[in-house]
């Protein structure tokens, strides 16, 4: 029998555990929207304060900009100034804004500041470049509601650095073309200041001279090569390595442009090992031979330089630094003997490079911009041939002796041909002895300069660039020098004693017993040639209209003097013959007569003067000339050229 149903709890339904779920799943979903909403605010609130950020660090770098453009090398109020207006325009609203205490003015330089960001205050003697803003402020929540929403201060900086103008200068070649000669001599002057012998072909030289280099690729591959980091100019140019490390690097900055002839390649690899032969091994800082301004960046170091003039200031440079005055194996036609020396007393600079602005304010200090040539000290001693075997001076010194001779009878009443007296003076006239006469030629040669004394860059479309520009100061002397003197000379610079060239000798000797018995003759008087002359340099301001770009060739300007080695023998025609006395304790009375003939024959000797400097002339000319246009010196003018680019403006450095 069915018993009735026992009682139970009476459970939900499966409607009411639906009812059940689906109020969970919105509550669930209120939630992560409530969670993305939250999400939504925050997050605008922080795009939000990185818009702000942005304009703040915007707002920065514009007042940066401003300030590094108004800025004086002296002064930050006009820089403040800018940086305080430009800034004012570029907040956004509710923001407090700039003031004079945001903005900082110093020195950026990424050289002397090793630290980033490479700027500080000004050391002695450095000017202001530089320009920091450096903002800080609070700004106003989006959404100010949200709990736990709190304020967050912004910060940002920015520093910006002048753009300067740059100058650049340098002093042209004297040397313009390459013979066979040229190429000799070349090889024998060059080689004699490096210690060692070159043999440089024709091609070789003429390459050199017709081909240039990027002075910026040139520093690039030195720092290279001594592992100094890229853009460190400063210390490519004040680091000490020898002449064969600094032609090696101009051997593979050339390779690396892969446009040079092999002549040049070839010339250069000579000269790098000739120079790493040698004895003495000099260490050479480039920077005194490039004037580059420190702290110039890569913009300012884009010209160019001739190969032939920076290896040719190298060689003298390590000359300079080895201090030995160089024999140079020159030989002259018709000269038994020619010893020439050189000693370089002051290296040249080719090229100088800067900031004009700088420059104009202390155009002797630190940051000038100058170029010069070599100071050279130099001696040339030659043995000409016998005088008495020139023809043409014989005749002429013959036909004098009786005119002479004819006074000197008819005053003192004597036959000097055939002398009847007890007791009496003879005289003579003559050529002197046979032997050869040793010729001293001494040039000593001051630097020509040039400097930046001005720039206008006002209006670009009209600019200028002032110099002050020094021609060549020069010492000449000819006659005879002692080995002693001349020693000084080279090592010291101790002024020499120049004894006159031997011409023309009065003898006299003691006769007795009617003539028969006589004594030795004597050298009473010599009359000779000696030249001891200088010029002093002149000097003169010029102002460059319009220069050309840095990368563009230079505009020259040519300063002339008193030329007094142009050519020895106008130098030697200008001057009278020399007469001094050999025999000062003769009678009075004979010393008085044989003056007197010796201011007769003054004016006939102007024949023997022509005859003696025809003789020197040809000889000596070249040698000198070509000699100073193998060590780049232009005697009585200089050459300067001039560049110049007046871009300005600042640039953000950090």
């Amino acid at each position: 029998m069915n018993s009735p149903l026992s009682a139970h709890p009476i459970r939900p339904s499966w409607r009411a555990s639906r009812n059940l779920r689906q109020r969970g799943s919105i509550l669930i979903n209120t939630a992560i929207a409530i969670g993305l909403i939250v999400l939504t605010l925050i997050g605008t609130e922080l795009g939000y304060m990185f818009f702000l950020k942005r304009e703040f660090q915007k707002t920065a770098d514009l007042a940066a900009l401003a300030g590094a453009q108004a800025l004086e090398p002296g002064s930050c109020t006009s820089a403040q100034t800018a940086a305080v207006a430009n800034a004012a325009l570029n907040l956004p609203g509710g923001i407090a804004p700039l003031t004079a205490a945001n903005i900082e003015c110093g020195r950026w330089d990424p050289i002397q500041r090793a630290i980033a960001p490479h700027f500080g205050a000004p050391n002695a003697g450095e000017k202001l470049n530089a320009v920091r803003v450096h903002l800080s402020r609070v700004p106003p929540l989006l959404l100010s509601g949200i709990v736990g929403n709190q304020a967050r201060k912004i910060e940002v900086e920015a520093l910006a650095a002048q753009k300067n103008p740059r100058a650049v200068l340098n002093i042209r070649n004297t040397l313009l073309s390459v013979d066979s000669s040229r190429s000799a001599l070349l090889n024998a002057v060059l080689g004699g200041l490096l210690g060692s012998s070159l043999n440089v072909d024709i091609l070789g030289w003429r390459g050199l001279l017709n081909t240039n280099i990027s002075l910026l690729s040139y520093l690039d591959q030195i720092a290279i090569d001594l592992q100094i980091g890229a853009g460190k100019y400063d210390q490519v140019l004040n680091t000490k390595v020898s002449a064969g490390v600094l032609l090696q690097a101009m051997i593979t900055a050339l390779n690396r442009s892969g446009s040079t002839a092999t002549a040049v390649i070839t010339a250069l690899d000579e000269i790098r090992i000739k120079a790493n032969a040698a004895a003495a091994q000099p260490l050479l800082k480039l920077g005194d031979l490039l004037g580059v301004q420190t702290g110039t960046d890569a913009a300012g170091l884009q010209t160019d330089l001739q190969i032939f003039q920076l290896v040719q200031g190298m060689i003298q440079l390590a000359n300079k630094e080895h201090a030995v005055a160089a024999s140079l194996p020159i030989t002259v036609p018709g000269i038994a003997s020619v010893t020439t020396q050189v000693q370089v007393v002051e290296a040249p600079q080719i090229s100088a490079i800067g900031n004009p602005e700088l420059a104009q304010l202390a155009s002797d200090g630190p940051d000038r911009i100058q170029v010069q040539t070599a100071q050279i000290r130099s001696l040339i001693q030659a043995d000409l041939p016998v005088l008495s075997g020139i023809t043409g001076l014989l005749n002429v010194v013959t036909d004098l002796l009786t005119p002479v001779t004819s006074l000197l009878n008819n005053v003192l009443s004597l036959d000097l041909q055939a002398i009847l007296c007890l007791s009496c003076t003879q005289t003579r006239i003559r050529l002197v002895p046979d032997s050869p006469v040793r010729i001293s030629v001494n040039l000593n040669v001051a630097s020509a300069k040039s400097k930046v004394i001005g720039v206008n860059c006002t209006s670009p479309t009209t600019t200028s660039l002032t110099v002050q520009s020094r021609v060549t100061a020069a010492e000449l002397r000819v006659g005879q020098i002692s080995d002693a003197d001349g020693t000084a000379l080279l090592k010291t610079g101790a002024i020499p004693v120049v004894q006159p060239i031997p011409v023309i000798d009065v003898e006299t000797r003691k006769c007795y017993a009617l003539g028969l018995a006589c004594d030795p003759w004597e050298k009473y008087s010599r009359t000779g040639l000696r030249v001891d002359t200088s010029v002093a340099g002149n000097s003169a301001p010029h102002t460059y209209q319009n220069p050309p770009e840095l990368n563009a060739p230079p505009l020259y300007y040519s300063l002339s003097s008193t030329d007094i080695v142009g050519s020895l023998s106008e130098t030697l025609s200008g001057l009278q013959l020399q007469t001094y006395t050999y025999n000062p304790s003769a009678p009075n009375h004979l010393g008085n007569l044989i003056g007197t003939a010796t201011q007769l024959i003054q004016g006939a000797l102007s024949v023997v003067q022509d005859l003696v400097t025809t003789l020197l002339s040809p000889l000596l000319d070249s040698l000198v000339n070509a000699l100073l246009n193998a060590l780049g010196i232009q005697l009585a003018q200089a050459d300067i050229g001039a560049r110049l680019s007046c871009t300005r403006g600042a640039e953000l450095v950090f």
